[in-house]
């Protein structure tokens, strides 16, 4: 086949051909934008609807707290109340615990006369009291057991009498010093 088109019309012809793709191209881009656009509409639309409800969820919920609270300061007060009575639980000295402590370092053999506890005996103040024992060995092995122990502070004997007590079968007596320290003690 022999081309026998003058050379300005194949010039022509390609020139159409080629804007017909470009308006192709042109039409595909409109159609495109368009879509863009519709799905950002549809998409802002669907977000604004949701925001709406959001917002409506969110002023019932507050209209709901509202109502507790008063509830809600009650158990704010409370739980004040319970952090400061944990903190006097805290600082409870349980005596029975201590006499315990004080039988258990007592050796066999011994006794006190009278010891008498109360808030002021714990921290820093001495108890002085009376200690009845059958032999003195065995008030020194009360001292030494006081000295060893954390529980107490300045352990200290005044006075060790060994002719006669006032307590039957217990002829040594003793005056005992000490101070009992409260972190131990509780």
């Amino acid at each position: 086949m022999i081309n026998l088109l003058p050379i300005d019309k194949k010039a022509e012809i390609r020139a159409a051909r080629t804007n017909l793709i470009l308006v192709r191209y042109i039409a595909i881009l409109l159609m495109a934008i368009t879509f863009i656009l519709g799905s950002m509409y549809v998409t802002y639309t669907v977000l604004a609807l949701t925001k709406a409800s959001s917002e409506d969820v969110i002023a019932s919920n507050d209209l709901r707290a509202g109502v507790y609270s008063s509830t809600k300061s009650q158990v704010d007060a409370l739980s004040a109340s319970l952090a400061q009575t944990k903190l006097l639980l805290n600082e409870e000295v349980r005596y029975s615990k201590v006499f315990i402590n004080i039988a258990q370092l007592m050796p066999a053999g011994t006794v006190f006369g009278k010891i008498a506890l109360d808030n002021t005996s714990f921290g820093g103040v001495p108890i002085i009291t009376k200690v009845y024992a059958k032999t003195s060995a065995d008030v020194v092995a009360l001292r030494q057991n006081f000295e060893k122990s954390p529980m107490f502070t300045g352990v200290k004997f005044q006075t060790i009498i060994e002719t006669g007590s006032s307590v039957e079968g217990y002829p040594v007596s003793a005056d005992i010093t000490f101070t009992i320290n409260k972190a131990v003690a509780q």
